[in-house]
Order: C-alpha cells, then structure tokens, then sequence
C-alpha cells in the first residue's frame, strides 16, 4: 500500500511540474485550473465588442468585411461541449455572409463548436466573412446575438451592433504653411478636408498632433478639447505630443471640400528651424484621459472652398499635415580629427563627424548627412561603430556607382551624440587604407543640413601626412629572420666539428 501511495504522489507531483513548464513555454500568467465539479460549478463568459463597423459604404459589393474577433472564457474547470450561436440575421440587408473561423451554418445563423482542450484557457473566434450589398447607406446594419452554452456551464449571451461606416474623410496632405514664422509670432493653422464620397457627413471630430514638445496651439475653442501640458501621444497611436482635439457637427456633403474658417494660432519655439503639425480625421469618441480640458472661447467652424483648393490626389489621405517654418536653422561644421598619416600600404584611422553650431533642433528624426570624399591615393574601408558594445559594421553608405563620398546619416544610431545644444558633436572611425604617396592630396568633409543656411562653414579639408617608403612586409621580415637562423645553426654546426677536429 505505501509503494503505490508514493507511486501516486509521485504521479500528481510530475503532473503539477509538466503543467508548469507548459505555462512556461507559453509565456501565459498561470492561472488557477480548478479541477472538474459537478454541473454548475463551471461557467462561461463572452468578451465581445459593444459595436462595430462594417465597410465603406462606396464600397458596395467590392466590400469585404471579417467579423471582430469574440472569446470565450471558461472559468473554474473544463467546460464540456461549448456550442456557439451567433445570429446576425439582422444582417442580412447589408451582404451576404458566409461561416468563418471555427464555424459552420448558413441563413444568417453559425455555430462555433470547441475542443474541450483548446478551452482550458480564452479562445477566439470570428463567426461569419461578409461581403457588401451595393446601395447599403452610412448607418444600415443590425444587431447580432451570440449566446454559449456548455453541458456543464449555465448559458450566457452577448449582443454587438454592426453598421456600415460613415464615408472616409481625406485630408489635405502635406501643406506649408505660407512664409516664415518670426520668434513670437503667432502660428496659423488651417487644416483641410474633403467628403469625396456620395454620401453626407454629419458629424467627425479632428485631431492634432505634433512630433516634439515645440510647437503649441492657443487653447481657446469651445468645440476643441486640450490635453495636459506636455502629454505624449504615443500612447493614443501617434508620434510625438497631442496639441488638440475639436468635434465638429456641420453636415458635409458629398463631393465637398472645406478648412478651418476661424484658424487656430499657436507659437513656434524660437530655436525651431521648422515642425509638422499632423492631424487625423475620425468617428471616435474623445479619450477624456488624454483630452481632458475645454476651450472657453468661440466655437471654431468650417468653410467651404473649391473642391480644387483641396489636392488630395489619387490615393485617399489618412493623415494630413501643416508644415510651420520658422527663421530658426541648425549650422552644422564637419569635424576633422586629425590627417591621414602613415606609410604606403598601412590601414589607418582618423574621426570624422559634424557639430551643431548655434543650437538649432530639428522635429522628429534627424534628416541631415555629412559626407567624405577621401582624399587621392587612399580608399576608405569602413567606418565601423558600436551600439551598447555591440560592433556594428558601417554608420556610413558606401559610394554610389561612378561616386568617391560616403554619406553618413546623422539621424543613424551611430551619431547620437548630436543635438540640439550648441556644440554639440558627433564622430565616428573612419579606416582609410594608403595606396599611394600623392603629394599635396587632400579630402574633403562637408555637412549638408535641410535648414542649414549659412553655407560658409559646410566643408573641411581632410589632409595627408605620408610617407612614401612603404611598410615592410611582414614576408621580408620573417625570410630574414629565417636567415638568419639558418646562419646561427649552421656556425654552431662548424664550431662543434673544429672541436671535435682539435681533440683528434
């Protein structure tokens, strides 16, 4: 009896660690797997979204829709026989569906059945694929009822309502703003938008965003909402600081183009060479989190202006954007560290880079570049770096065909040293391998920035310090070394027979 007692324990004990390591595996939290109970100790429940959208309704019968994504949870055992029922006949007006995910049926109506294995923990499924109905309106749709039911769970239900989406909204694109915005001058800001669909629109909020902390817009509008000082929007999916979101409720009809009438303003930061004011065209409710005050001013409103004014082009704008311009640069100077010195056939090294003459900063990623023609007689090898002691091979592209200069892009990981503070500098190694003695050769390094206006400081010498006898092979100097052995050996061997001469 103890045998198998220990031969049992030793059973659930092994069991308890391959269920461990599964979890393990999985990455998943290990949740507590309460063994099976009797009917009801288990049951059931539905993560479903509350509404959806369905299609463009332009699209018509091009349209091709998957049903969201559903989970079904067990929670406190194994749940025995799970059957889904999902009914969108509510649908049916709106296209034609067929089963999708997990699912069988037809006329409207798909059931979704399980494995008990796969519900030990959440699982997924996406009941039905519809395909649009030409002539379906914004705003046709249904409600769709789904309800799960176990052998051994009591029956749980959910609902989610399904329309077609209002008309994408397109936006202007990029824009820039007209002149040079001066230090302490207000900024401007008319973003522009077309209905460009066959449809009304009646109601769409916008919202903006820039890519740092330096520009800001006047808080001031009644139907805009402003966040916190300094929030970030990248949580709210965009790049750089949340500036304002404004609800607008003016009917737009279809084939219809319009802009801000009353701008917002705002400031540029003086040291600003230039910034992107982007904004996105949306359905969606405000996030009160992230958008948690209200202006106290006029309503800001919309204009129509001629569909023209409006270039949205050939492919639909989900972003558009308002580029400010300030008298603000960021003067760069190349950094030369030091001549290419060494002998005919050496590999040697000399730091290369560029600093930040006044200050400036730029928005988002840096887009400018230095380059290096290297000078006559010698080649450049590699210009390799580290990242966190990680070797990397190249911070700078090789030279594109019937070219001598490498361009090193200063918004590469390689040159994060450089910034927006005056004197900022960032070098890298530069190898150049000597082939040739030219006498008074010289490279040249220049800087190229994309707000860099004074041109007088851009380019630097890179000079040579060479010298013509060539670098010794090691070849020569291992054969005379050998020699030389060979000599030693051989008077040993001479000195040693005399020797044995004179004792004779």
């Amino acid at each position: 009896m103890r045998i198998r007692g220990q031969g049992r324990r030793f059973g659930e004990r092994a069991a308890a660690l391959v269920t461990g390591a599964l979890l393990a595996m999985t990455g998943a939290a290990a949740p507590v797997l309460a063994a099976e109970g009797p009917d009801g100790q288990v049951r059931l429940t539905l993560d479903v979204p509350e509404e959806s959208g369905l299609y463009d309704p332009d699209e018509g019968g091009e349209a091709r829709f998957e049903a969201p994504r559903m989970l079904v949870h067990p929670h406190g055992g194994v749940a025995r026989n799970v059957e889904i029922t999902v009914d969108a006949r509510e649908l049916k007006d709106v296209g034609t569906m067929t089963p999708g995910h997990r699912c069988t049926g037809g006329d409207d109506v798909f059931r979704c059945r399980f494995d008990p294995r796969s519900l030990r923990y959440a699982t997924h499924f996406s009941p039905f694929y519809l395909r649009g109905e030409d002539g379906a309106a914004p705003g046709d749709g249904g409600t769709v009822h789904i309800t799960a039911r176990a052998d051994n769970a009591a029956t749980v239900r959910a609902d989610m309502r399904m329309e077609i989406r209002p008309p994408d909204l397109t936006s202007a694109g990029a824009e820039r703003v007209p002149g040079l915005v001066e230090p302490g001058e207000p900024v401007v800001l008319r973003p522009g938008l077309a209905n460009e669909s066959r449809w009304p629109v009646e109601r769409f909020a916008l919202r903006m965003s820039a890519y740092g902390r330096h520009l800001t817009v006047d808080q001031k509008y009644r139907n805009c909402w402003y966040p916190e000082d300094g929030d970030d929007a990248s949580d709210a999916g965009l790049a750089g600081t949340e500036l304002v979101w404004c609800e607008f409720d003016t009917p737009l009809p279809p084939h219809s183009a319009w802009r801000i009438a009353r701008p917002m303003t705002g400031h540029l930061d003086a040291d600003m060479p230039a910034e992107s004011a982007r904004y996105q065209l949306l359905y969606e409710e405000r996030d009160k989190a992230v958008y948690p005050h209200r202006g106290s001013g006029p309503e800001l409103t919309l204009e129509r202006v001629p569909t023209s004014d409006i270039k949205t082009g050939d492919n639909k704008n989900a972003w558009g954007s308002l580029i400010v311009r300030g008298t603000a640069q960021v003067d760069y100077a190349p950094v030369v560290e030091g001549p290419v010195r060494g002998r005919v056939g050496e590999t040697v090294t000399v730091r290369i880079g560029a600093r930040n003459v006044n200050g400036g900063k730029l928005p988002g990623v840096n887009p400018d570049r230095f380059e290096i023609v290297p000078p006559e007689g010698t080649t450049i090898t590699g210009t390799p770096y580290t990242v966190d002691g990680d070797p990397m091979t190249n911070a700078c592209k090789r030279p594109a065909k019937g070219s001598r200069a490498w361009r090193c892009g200063l918004g590469s990981d390689a040159f994060e040293q450089i910034d927006g503070r005056k004197g900022a500098r960032t070098t890298v190694t530069v190898r150049l391998r000597i082939d040739d003695d030219v006498p008074g050769a010289r490279g040249t390094v220049r800087v190229i920035g994309k707000y860099d206006r004074t041109h007088g400081n851009d380019s630097a010498a890179l000079p040579t310090d060479i010298d013509a006898r060539e670098r010794t092979s090691p070849l020569v100097i291992g054969g005379a070394a050998a020699g030389g052995a060979v000599v030693v050996v051989g008077g040993l061997v001479l000195a040693r027979r005399y020797r044995r001469n004179r004792r004779a």
